[in-house]
């Protein structure tokens, strides 16, 4: 187990991060926030994830304080809010029971489930935005580590708003985070170009209300190729970053200072520049960790990812370039991403591991050595284009399809009743699960598939909940369904789409 592999040089911080925002629900997700709706999970369900998550050698739980708690009703402490709270408690206490560390990250500015980006220049939001941070920061005042994410969804360059914006909130919110919540280590985030959203990486769409729809309206009327977001160039870098270091000494000497190798979305250098001088500085005058959002999984389309070649990789690029303390591991599929979640741990405590081995390791741990050979035929199922998307290889249809024939006998003929590691929900849903997908990708892969039917199966088997509940800010389940349909679409080519 992973006791026994633990290296010299490792990250002594490892996070696993569930993002269960409204946008990212599905079937292999808790909602949290919407009663009487699927996929709901009590405190008993997260106790059993915190016993997969330590399994998987992490030692932190971590996930996102979303929008839609962030807004004015939850001051009432009422309903889906009271609820909330509540769970988090129950899991913050289960988690340091089991010698696990707990961190909530929020963006202090986006509001409510339609995204309302709040403006720290107009004083009733900046009011808005202090009273929502304390009432949370008291509630859940056991929280070890707090993160104040710049955001992605959030950010502002209204009324003359920038960087300087982000880092000046920033530090007002440590301070009320530490006046409710002493113990707490303040994680202060970088992501974006940077920070996500503030000044001019965001659009500039003139008279702009402050509203997700106001924002991506005016996006499509200028016409702006890429996204609302991700705008920064290497020299705004150079100054935010500047700007920033200089004000670092003023934060807790034991804040984190979550940075990445590059200002990307995929943490390289391809968009806004390579960050590696910034994070060397940076960890002379604070402890560092990396947030590396797609290395595991991407977002919109749910599917076993394999992507355990570049999260190795990634690891080792990051203890070469820095000494880093921590590092973030992210699914929006707790209950099926458990592949590249293992493999994710294993890489924090040792990242020269050969990353072929782990695969066949954890399948050897889940259903016997006899199908150990599912970790190297698993590798077919990274074929969706998206996020995070660096595959080590091109499937050809035929190649990829009698890939899936031979997973789905090796899991039909799976026993999961010596199951080596506590794989939450169980060890034979994972198998069921597993199963499901390996029959889709079959078909779709093969001849003549009926992607309208299996446009319809995907949505019935994962994203079901949004037959019960509002339609995210933007509105991607649909598309997510579609794109699923569409994999191997193109006969020339494994796999398209984002």
């Amino acid at each position: 187990m992973w006791k026994d592999k633990l290296c010299h040089k490792n990250f002594a911080y490892r996070s696993y991060y569930v993002n269960f925002s409204s946008h990212l629900l599905n079937t292999w997700n808790a909602n949290l926030l919407f009663p009487n709706s699927p996929n709901i999970w009590p405190s008993q369900d997260f106790s059993r994830l915190l016993d997969m998550v330590k399994a998987f050698g992490f030692t932190c739980f971590e996930y996102w304080l979303v929008p839609d708690l962030f807004e004015p009703e939850a001051l009432e402490n009422k309903g889906k809010f009271r609820a909330f709270a509540s769970t988090m408690q129950d899991v913050t206490n289960l988690a340091h029971k089991k010698g696990l560390q707990v961190k909530y990250a929020l963006a202090p500015n986006c509001i409510g489930h339609d995204w309302y980006f709040a403006c720290p220049g107009i004083s009733k939001d900046k009011e808005l935005i202090l009273k929502l941070w304390r009432h949370w920061a008291k509630l859940l005042n056991q929280t070890d580590i707090v993160g104040i994410f710049p955001g992605d969804p959030g950010g502002c360059n209204r009324n003359g708003c920038d960087h300087n914006t982000f880092i000046d909130l920033t530090l007002e919110l440590t301070d009320i985070t530490l006046q409710e919540n002493p113990r707490a280590i303040i994680d202060i985030g970088t992501w974006g170009t940077p920070f996500s959203g503030w000044g001019n990486d965001m659009c500039d769409v003139q008279d702009w209300d402050g509203s997700w729809e106001g924002l991506t309206n005016g996006v499509k009327e200028i016409n702006v190729a890429g996204c609302h977001i991700w705008n920064g160039t290497p020299d705004r870098a150079k100054v935010a970053m500047s700007d920033f270091i200089k004000r670092l000494p003023e934060f807790p000497k034991n804040a984190v200072v979550g940075i990445n190798l590059g200002f990307s979305p995929d943490a390289d250098a391809t968009v806004g520049g390579d960050a590696r001088e910034y994070v060397r500085e940076i960890a002379r005058l604070r402890r560092i960790s990396s947030w590396d959002y797609s290395v595991c999984e991407g977002e919109l389309v749910v599917y076993p990812h394999w992507r355990l070649p570049r999260i190795f990789s990634r690891r080792r690029e990051e203890l070469a370039a820095a000494p880093y303390y921590g590092t973030m591991s992210y699914t929006m599929s707790p209950k099926l991403s458990h592949l590249c979640m293992y493999a994710a741990g294993q890489a924090a405590i040792n990242p020269d591991r050969d990353p072929d081995e782990v695969s066949s390791e954890f399948f050897g741990l889940v259903f016997g050595d006899e199908h150990k050979q599912l970790g190297e035929l698993f590798e077919a199922f990274e074929v969706v284009k998206g996020w995070g998307y660096y595959p080590r290889r091109n499937w050809s249809n035929q190649q990829a399809h009698n890939a899936y024939l031979k997973i789905i006998e090796h899991l039909e003929a799976a026993d999961t009743t010596s199951c080596k590691l506590p794989l939450f929900p169980s060890p034979e849903q994972y198998r069921k699960d597993l199963l499901w997908f390996a029959r889709i990708f079959s078909e779709l892969s093969g001849q003549n598939p009926d992607r309208d039917r299996i446009e319809k199966q995907y949505w019935n088997k994962t994203l079901e909940i949004y037959d019960h509940i509002p339609m995210s800010a933007d509105q991607r389940a649909h598309e997510s369904a579609q794109r699923f349909a569409n994999i191997f679409a193109n006969s020339s080519e494994c796999a398209s789409w984002l």
